[in-house]
Formats: C-alpha cells, sequence, structure tokens
C-alpha cells in the first residue's frame, strides 16, 4: 500500500532566471507563415520614436511615429500578441531598437506571464528568439517566477552589429516557446504575422461513476496542448475528480489512485490515465474529497475533440467497471 503524500505550501521565491539560447531548436523559416490555431487576431500597432534611454526605461513617445531608429533615436512597436505555453498567456507587449554609436543596435522584448494555474511556476524551458529565420544564440531571456493565478514580466534581450532599418529588423523577429518536437508556441514581431499557438479550453463536463463504496464525480475539465518532448500533435485531456466514500467502507480506508481511471478514445484507443495527474488519495468512511489538484489527465491525439468512454475500476478487472460517456467539441 501506497503512502499518501503530503504538501505543504511555500512562500513564492522571488526570483528570475537569466538565460542565453545555446541549444538548437529544430524549425524551418515556413513554420512562421503558419495560421494560428487560435490567434486572438491582435495586430501589432503603430510605432513610434524616442530619444535614446537604457535599457529598461521603456518610455514611447519623443517623435513622430514611424521612425527608423536614425540620428541615436529608439524606436518602440507595440505587440499586444498572446500565445499559450506550459499553463500561461503569454503576451508580447513591445519592442524597443536603440541604435549605438557604432551603427549597432540593442533590442528588447517586453512580456507578460499570466500564470492560469494554482501553483508557483517558472517556464521550464529556454524560449527562442528568430532573426529572420535563424537563432540568435546571443540572445538572452529574463524568464519570471510567477505565483499561481499571477501575473509577472519578463524580457528578451540582443544586440545586432548592423542596423539600417530598425522596423524592418523588429519585422524579422519571432520569440519561440517550444522545439519542434514539441507543441510550439511562435509569437511573430511583424504586423502581419499570425500567432501560432493552441489556446486551453475549459470543459464544462459533469458526471457520476460509482463502484462498490466510492463514487466518483467528475465536476470539469481541460484540454490542452501536451509541451512534453516528443509529443508533438498530442493533447493532455485533464478531467477533475471529487471522491466521495460510503457507509460501509472498512476500517484503515480506501486508496484511490489514478491507475484506477481510463478513458476510451474517439478513435477506439483504450488509454490509462497518466502519472502527470497523480491522483493518490486514502478515501475514510463517509468522506468527500474535493481536492483542486486531483485530475485524471490523458494523453490524447489532436485535436481531441470527439466522444470518450470514461472507466473507473479499483477492482482492476474483478467486478464490472462503471463507465461515463462526454463529447468535447
Amino acid at each position: 500500500m501506497r503512502s499518501i503524500k503530503q504538501t505543504s505550501g511555500k512562500a513564492v521565491q522571488k526570483i528570475r532566471i537569466f538565460t542565453t539560447v545555446g541549444a538548437v531548436v529544430l524549425i524551418s523559416t515556413s513554420a512562421l507563415l503558419m495560421t494560428a490555431c487560435n490567434d486572438k487576431g491582435t495586430k501589432a500597432g503603430p510605432t513610434s520614436s524616442q530619444l535614446a534611454q537604457p535599457m529598461g526605461t521603456g518610455q514611447p513617445g519623443g517623435s513622430s511615429p514611424g521612425g527608423s531608429g536614425t540620428n541615436g533615436q529608439a524606436t518602440v512597436r507595440t505587440i499586444g500578441k498572446t500565445g499559450w505555453y506550459e499553463g500561461f498567456d503569454i503576451t508580447v507587449d513591445k519592442a524597443t531598437v536603440i541604435p549605438d554609436e557604432s551603427g549597432g543596435a540593442k533590442v528588447r522584448i517586453d512580456i507578460t506571464y499570466k500564470n492560469t494555474t494554482t501553483d508557483n511556476k517558472t517556464l521550464s524551458i529556454v524560449p527562442t528568439l528568430l532573426v529572420g529565420g535563424q537563432i540568435d544564440d546571443g540572445a538572452g531571456f529574463d524568464n519570471p517566477a510567477v505565483p499561481g493565478k499571477g501575473t509577472a514580466t519578463g524580457n528578451v534581450t540582443t544586440s545586432v552589429k548592423k542596423v539600417g532599418d530598425a522596423q524592418h529588423l523588429l519585422d524579422t523577429l519571432t520569440v519561440v516557446y517550444g522545439t519542434a518536437a514539441e507543441n510550439q508556441t511562435l509569437i511573430p514581431l511583424q504586423a502581419e504575422g499570425k500567432v501560432v499557438s493552441t489556446a486551453p479550453k475549459a470543459l464544462p463536463i459533469s458526471g457520476t461513476l460509482v463502484q462498490d463504496q466510492t463514487t466518483i464525480q467528475i465536476t470539469g475539465g481541460t484540454l490542452t496542448p501536451s509541451y512534453v518532448k516528443g509529443e508533438n500533435g498530442k493533447m493532455e485531456l485533464a478531467l477533475h475528480v471529487k471522491i466521495i466514500g460510503g457507509s460501509g467502507i472498512s476500517d484503515g480506508g480506501a486508496n484511490i489512485f489514478y491507475e484506477y481511471f481510463s478513458v476510451k478514445t474517439p478513435d477506439g484507443q483504450n488509454l490509462p490515465a497518466d502519472g502527470r495527474g497523480p491522483i493518490n488519495e486514502l478515501l475514510e468512511r463517509n468522506q468527500t474529497i474535493d481536492n483542486a489538484k486531483d485530475f485524471a489527465i490523458f494523453v490524447v491525439p489532436s485535436p481531441g475533440t470527439g466522444t470518450y468512454v470514461l472507466s473507473y475500476d479499483a477492482t482492476k478487472g474483478a467486478s464490472t467497471a462503471p463507465t461515463f460517456s462526454f463529447t468535447v467539441s
């Protein structure tokens, strides 16, 4: 019998991770021309120029819009595009190009990270900056630690040795999350460029499964892309479970594990719940467990739509398993 894992809340650490891209990302330039799966349709806004300031000031204005970043003036472009990755709503807010005296420039891209989960999180990967479809190995990323349901800001910084037209330079930049082995998110800075990303979907699912003295209630779910390496084209179907114990549960309680759940997919596959949804509860007599983190998670083929049949079997085949059918549209 497995012991029950207990967790305790920890104070949010106010740390930031500064990294420089060094890994190779397998992505073709043609990917930048793809239409987003769930693009919000937000286009880059107008640009404005300002006198050169230290990186991080981020104050637009100073001269007429549409400046090219010459004569020591900085070019600021409002982006306002959003993609999704690892439980974050990621919005590229604006980009700034500040010319230097040698004919080059420094570039800063300001990004807002909204953590949609209840856990304190930092991105598990180092994003990538593409310049004209090529990886910028010198780009640095400030990826913030974000509290559960909180928001924090980060940025991308890089330098170019020579810049003739700051507007054209910004048109060539794309911020990329993930590699070709995962479901990627691409956010181009060009006004006409479409975000390539899939938005998470909330599922208004409800249903009940009863086996002996245990009642399982499904009280909702989500459908999101998998961001695990090697799972490109896969989705995570997560079903929240509420567990209710009957009056006949024996002394010592009953263990409830994620392995007791399985699902039949629209294409006929029978999939067990994955360990990334580690349900591990000890159910006592007449007890109700409604843990916000108890999700049965299944890795299913994209796009994840269709009719599913959920099963719960704590007897491992010794008795008939109750089932519940639902449709994801």
